[in-house]
């Protein structure tokens, strides 16, 4: 996971402060058993399958490292990893935790603390629509619940309620604890006619909390119970802290019960299928708020799975819905499955008709999203007639387009191309076709793509980096005898630049200030595995010479390559001067080098 600019949100001195406010040991403890092994504390790591434990807490240092999978980092880390938190997320849990009041980011505009107003509004207005739902006004809401048969647990869980239908039933009470009408407003709560009267947003619905990743209140969703007029289900407009395209229901919870073998989420359309599926244990399914599935919606997944099950209603509607959903999630890079529903059953119906047993049959055996959409095109055109062949293979191609491996993509030519029987060249040639209209790379028709590695940094630059940030005298040593244009990799080079500030101002930098500094995943692991590994040495001040040394032998020799070059291009443009320089500068650095080299 990356801290996309994380670093230039807060001041160094309020992170320092957030992360030793929070012992490492008892935040990590919390989520998984620590056992000691001599200074540090091991345990099976949380990020992948082990048996022996090779998870390691480095209390000393405040950081974990798991030498199997090479996760590792600080407080933050943890909880980014494991809880999927962004950087300020995890900044505020644990500010929170220790009770630090954060100041306004400097990134953020400064709204007087408008969204936390409104977040305690929302929650008052959740409180109070589910202590309505237990009094005589929210009976035949009571009984809709018992005759969908969710229990009385989960909806006290989810803290469902009800709007009665009166004009003003929640903006009365809300007056009564002194919340301006503007703030019930600005919350969507409430709505003002032409004539200037408020009223009620929901009226005569069985609520729906909406919270979002943090667990506010951020909105509502209502649903009509009996024969009132007006939409099946209302939810809240967008609010400056409610946008229905970036959050799902349950997600909040469902992050928590991602299985670590098969980390997936459950995707439904409704409030009612998502309880239905919570309450018989399946409790990493979100729902989307009666709107279409979007992009923001998919990158928002993807923070926490990449695969999603898609359980829409067994109807046309729902088949319909599941392939609009397919397209966006394979877009989003997501690989997708999908469950087929008897005609007629919605998860709801189905878990309490069959059970639990049968529809954990059903998602083991969910269909990836190409025999999905081809059996619902074999129904719906026929396979003898060449039209039919045609509106298939066309229809498939439009979802081809989507889909980003490439491996994959190539067996789903073949697989067409049998089911269909066809030749697979010819729908590699009208794919073309389409490709070409639709301006799709070209690298979408190759069966493979090669990709290269990923360039690691050279591992003396990891070794100088730490010893820099460990003990201030090597910073200052290493300084004296290299620039941050010795460094091969551009973040060695930043992290380089950044110690040697701190080292000039007289201050000791600490592992999360160097951490949220790195944006890429690897090579903040990576420095972390170092760190980890310092741990049993004990010839520090010789390995940091080494490093030194190392680093200044490569840099001459890149040196001594571009001169060569340059006395190269000057012969070859008879600029007599430039090779007299170049040729020059290239004898003095190869006698330094030279003379380097007697010297190890």
């Amino acid at each position: 996971m990356e801290q996309k600019n994380s670093g230039t949100r807060y001041e160094d001195h309020i992170i320092e402060q957030v992360s030793a406010a929070n012992d490492i040991v008892e935040i990590i403890s919390q989520y998984i058993p620590l056992k000691r092994a001599g200074r540090n504390l091991k345990a099976c790591c949380p990020f992948h399958q082990e048996k022996s434990p090779s998870f390691m807490v480095q209390p000393e240092k405040q950081m974990f490292h798991c030498f199997g999978c090479g996760a590792g980092g600080d407080v933050f880390s943890f909880l980014m990893r494991h809880e999927n938190m962004t950087f300020p997320e995890a900044l505020k849990f644990l500010a929170d935790r220790a009770h630090i009041t954060l100041p306004e980011r400097s990134s953020h505009r400064d709204d007087g603390g408008q969204k936390e107003k409104l977040y305690e509004v929302c929650q008052a207005a959740a409180d109070i629509y589910h202590e309505l739902l237990f009094k005589e006004v929210g009976a035949a809401a009571r009984a809709y619940l018992a005759q969908r048969k969710i229990t009385d647990e989960t909806l006290r869980e989810f803290k469902l309620g009800w709007a009665p239908m009166e004009w003003r039933a929640l903006f009365d009470r809300m007056g009564l604890k002194k919340y301006p009408e503007t703030l019930l407003k600005q919350a969507a709560l409430i709505q003002q006619s032409p004539k200037g009267n408020y009223y009620d947003t929901f009226r005569g619905r069985l609520m729906f909390p909406i919270l979002n990743l943090q667990g506010k209140v951020v909105a509502f969703g209502g649903r009509l119970i009996a024969g009132e007029e007006g939409p099946k289900y209302l939810n809240s407009p967008e609010t400056p802290i409610f946008s229905k395209r970036r959050e799902l229901f349950g997600l909040n919870l469902a992050k928590k019960h991602i299985d670590r073998e098969w980390p997936n989420l459950i995707l439904v359309e409704g409030y009612m299928d998502f309880l239905a599926l919570y309450q018989h244990g399946f409790k990493n399914a979100v729902a989307t708020l009666g709107t279409a599935l979007g992009e923001d919606h998919v990158r928002l997944m993807r923070r926490f799975v990449e695969e999603v099950i898609v359980v829409y209603d067994g109807d046309k509607a729902g088949e319909a819905a599941a392939l609009r959903g397919l397209e966006i999630l394979l877009e989003g890079g997501m690989q997708v499955k999908l469950v087929s529903l008897p005609k007629g059953e919605d998860p709801d119906d189905f878990l309490n008709k069959r059970g639990s047993d049968a529809f954990a049959a059903l998602l083991k055996n969910a269909k990836d999203f190409f025999d999905y959409k081809l059996q619902a095109l074999l129904a719906r055109y026929p396979r003898q007639d060449v039209l039919g062949l045609s509106k298939i293979s066309r229809e498939m191609f439009e979802t081809f387009l989507k889909v980003k491996n490439t491996v994959m993509l190539s067996e789903y030519f073949k697989r067409l191309a049998r089911t269909l029987q066809v030749d697979e060249n010819a729908l590699r040639t009208e794919f073309s076709h389409l490709n070409k209209k639709g301006g799709v790379p070209k690298d979408r028709l190759q069966d493979a793509v090669s990709t290269p590695e990923a360039v690691k940094p050279p591992p003396e630059e990891l070794l100088l980096l730490v010893l820099m940030a460990e003990i201030p005298p090597f910073c200052d040593r290493a300084c004296e005898e290299l620039k941050d244009s010795d460094l091969k990799m551009p973040v060695s080079r930043q992290l380089f630049e950044y110690l040697r500030q701190m080292s000039n101002q007289g201050k000791k930098c600490s592992l999360s200030g160097l951490l949220i500094r790195i944006q890429d995943a690897q090579y903040r692991e990576q420095l972390v595995a170092v760190m980890a590994s310092l741990d049993e040495t004990a010839e520090r001040g010789q390995i940091l010479e080494d490093c030194i040394r190392k680093i200044k032998r490569d840099r001459a020799v890149e040196r001594l390559e571009e001169l060569r070059r340059l006395i190269l291009a000057a012969e070859n443009g008879q600029d007599e001067d430039k090779i007299r320089a170049a040729t020059q500068d290239y004898q003095e650095l190869l006698k330094q080098f030279r003379e380097a080299k007697k010297g190890e």
